[in-house]
């Protein structure tokens, strides 16, 4: 396993923002080649030598080359993951091992959920801000209709001055302009007091 050349291996990784194909079993490899290292060391009875002095930075090399290509791989799927919670567009798995693409969907999955329930809470905030009463501006109707919404619409600002975001099942007391807007654009339909 001595022709295992991680110091080039790297060198290539560097030279492009696309992961490079190592094989399906690189990291089994890299494994079994530092094993062997390990071994040789270990078998060696004088650690003072230059034949342990050699294996021994061979050793502390390989274990920084791997290091580094491992950080620079896991930053190169990363910016994939990124690229794809940002996208509806699948990304390809080239140039990953299969230990590689499972950390690319646990990424994925964490980073998109992570960046729903940071919306989800950035709504909740929105909403809570759109109940805060602000001044009236003049000659505007202050009449309000209960709506029941049907779909969703932007974040706008009502003639009464104040912050409406309304989403599907909101249950909303807007002013008559914009509550018969929505209602006839079927966005929302009145609901009847009792």
């Amino acid at each position: 396993m001595k022709d295992l050349d991680l110091v080039n291996i790297l060198r290539k990784e560097r030279k492009t923002t696309d992961l490079q194909p190592l094989g399906r079993d690189f990291y089994d490899q890299v494994g079994e080649y530092l094993a062997e290292l390990v071994n040789d060391l270990t078998d060696i009875d004088d650690h003072y030598t230059v034949e342990a002095q050699i294996v021994g930075d061979e050793l502390k090399a390989a274990r920084g080359s791997i290091g580094r290509l491992i950080d620079l791989r896991m930053r190169k799927i990363s910016r994939k993951v990124q690229r794809a919670s940002s996208s509806t567009k699948e990304v390809a798995f080239k140039g990953m091992t299969p230990l590689e693409e499972n950390i690319y969907r646990q990424m994925l999955a964490a980073l998109s959920q992570g960046k729903e329930e940071i919306l989800a809470q950035v709504n909740q905030e929105d909403r809570s801000h759109t109940e805060r009463a602000l001044t009236a501006k003049k000659g505007m109707p202050k009449e309000y209709i209960l709506v029941s919404m049907t779909g969703s619409v932007p974040t706008f600002v009502g003639v009464d001055g104040k912050r409406y975001t309304l989403q599907r099942g909101d249950l909303a007391t807007l002013p008559v302009v914009h509550a018969r807007n929505l209602c006839d654009k079927n966005l929302a339909h009145e609901v009847n007091q009792v």
